[in-house]
């Protein structure tokens, strides 16, 4: 019989469901979900026989590339092969009208009451684990504590238990009926002692999923492998000598004294900031996840704030979360020093600048996940420059550019300012050479902007050919003239017209002549 084999869904928050016996599943994409909790006739659960228990994570890309080790294959060649064995491909973007509720057969199982039984994820249920293609690590122990069964194994080194949630039910699913009397006869029962030192790792479901631990290595092993997420916020849990510190000091039901933190490797190669942020933000010896003391989530808190505020005040705009907090967690682990993290942020506002940037926060926003803009901060400034000494039109003509390279001078130079007036200075000097050399443009246009408005009986444009001629004359009578010969044009000034056929009246009699308003 051919069954559905949905294909994961990247990015998709994987679902587990359960049934009456308890038996659970993945659903790795929406589909996969909506086929199997889909009303049936008999289903125990409003109609459907499996109920939605909880979140597994999000799916990755990179958990669907990742080579099974038990197997030796990755979940997109699992997928062929289930297609080559005759089982149907069920793409993410399916629609889930298609589906035939019953499979691809169209013939809906039964279990001889009439009521099916068999729906479900197949080979992502624990119903159907086989050593084969889901075995849980070697070297586990299974104890019994008070009519609750666990699956146990031990940290190198130190002795201390880690423990997952189990049954009997499940310990069969694992191993089957053959085996499982074996697997029943060994179940021990721990001491007090034993039992008050063990830490909970999860449970048999997670246990049994190669995606979350290697079937071929220690849960330890695996689970140092997995503390990189934990880590970001306290990189120390990246060394293995800190990890079982701490897994020692929980075996002695304590916490680590700062002697014992002081006497690591770990200690003596880091700064003084991140040997601070360990101390302020070390959590309970019994929970290497567990949530951050107050003080600590105060400071991350602050911190973020303190960085999203410096890259505004910087020059860039609107700051993504991502890159906020990826900078602010390097400054409050303490990776990054308060210089150096003010540096970096200088160095993001403006591109311009021929200095160094982090590699790690060069990889990070070039890895096309961050996407971040910068400001023009400067650039306001050097424009009121521009304009001010070189005028509406000559002003405009300077580049961008120019304008980039000025604001970054302004923005990393106090005294930047004086330099790019001395240029500017020096640029009005040839535009407009009959006035004094320390006089800007705004100084001398602003006489003549009356002149010419009195003139010509309105405001004449500043970046037009006859505003421009008129300051540069510097000569009111040169300036009258051309005022008067423009304004006579079609289009012109009637004020100037007016005049004109007044003073015509005046020599000549008013017989005959129109005024022009």
């Amino acid at each position: 019989m051919a069954d559905y084999v949905f294909i994961a869904d990247p990015g998709f928050e994987r679902r587990i469901l359960e049934d009456q016996e308890e038996n659970r599943v993945f659903v790795n994409s929406q589909p996969e979900f909506d086929y199997y909790t889909a009303q049936r006739a008999g289903g125990p659960f409003d109609g459907s026989y499996w109920k939605d228990v909880g979140s597994a994570g999000v799916i990755t890309q990179e958990i669907i590339d990742t080579q099974i080790q038990a197997s030796g294959k990755t979940i997109a060649q699992e997928y062929k092969d289930k297609q080559s064995a005759g089982d149907t491909l069920v793409n993410p973007d399916v629609d889930f009208s298609t589906l035939n509720l019953y499979g691809p057969d169209g013939q809906p199982p039964s279990n001889g009451d009439g009521v099916d039984t068999n729906f479900g994820a197949g080979s992502t249920s624990l119903s159907s684990v086989s050593k084969r293609d889901m075995p849980i690590p070697t070297g586990a122990e299974f104890w019994n504590v008070d009519g609750n069964y666990y699956i146990v194994y031990f940290i190198p080194g130190t002795g201390t238990p880690i423990y997952y949630d189990s049954s009997l039910d499940d310990l069969e699913n694992l191993f089957g009926p053959i085996e499982f009397p074996e697997i029943e006869k060994s179940i021990k029962t721990p001491t007090a002692e034993q039992w008050a030192s063990s830490i909970r790792f999860g449970d048999s479901l997670e246990l049994a999923d190669p995606n979350i631990y290697d079937p071929s290595q220690s849960p330890w092993v695996s689970f140092v492998d997995t503390l990189a997420k934990e880590a970001e916020i306290r990189p120390w849990l990246n060394d293995e000598e800190m990890v079982l510190l701490l897994a020692e000091a929980t075996l002695e039901g304590r916490t680590v004294t700062d002697a014992e933190w002081q006497s690591t490797n770990w200690w003596r190669e880091h700064t003084q900031e991140e040997r601070n942020w360990l101390l302020l933000a070390q959590s309970s010896t019994t929970d290497f996840a567990g949530e951050l003391p107050a003080d600590a989530q105060r400071k991350i808190d602050d911190d973020r704030l303190a960085i999203e505020n410096l890259m505004e005040q910087s020059g860039i705009a609107n700051p993504s979360d991502e890159l906020v907090n990826w900078v602010a967690q390097r400054y409050t682990t303490g990776v990054w020093s308060e210089a150096f993290t003010s540096d970096q942020i200088t160095i993001l506002a403006d591109p311009t600048l021929d200095a160094e940037i982090d590699e790690k926060l060069d990889e990070f926003i070039t890895s096309g996940e961050v996407d971040y803009d910068t400001t023009r901060a400067g650039e306001s400034q050097v424009k009121r420059l521009v304009k001010e000494y070189l005028g509406p039109v000559f002003g405009a003509n300077i580049t961008d550019m120019q304008i980039n390279k000025w604001a970054s001078m302004v923005r990393n130079d106090p005294d930047a300012e004086i330099n790019i007036k001395d240029t500017l200075l020096n640029m009005k000097k040839g535009l407009y050479p009959g006035y004094n050399d320390e006089l800007t443009y705004e100084e001398i246009a602003a006489p003549w902007r009356g002149f010419t408005t009195n003139t010509w009986g309105g405001t004449v444009d500043e970046t037009s050919s006859l505003f421009q001629d008129v300051v540069k004359s510097n000569d009111v009578t040169k300036a009258t003239t051309l005022l008067y010969n423009a304004g006579l044009k079609d289009g012109g000034s009637d004020k100037i017209k007016n005049q004109v056929l007044s003073s015509m009246v005046g020599k000549f009699g008013a017989g005959g002549v129109r005024r022009i308003i």
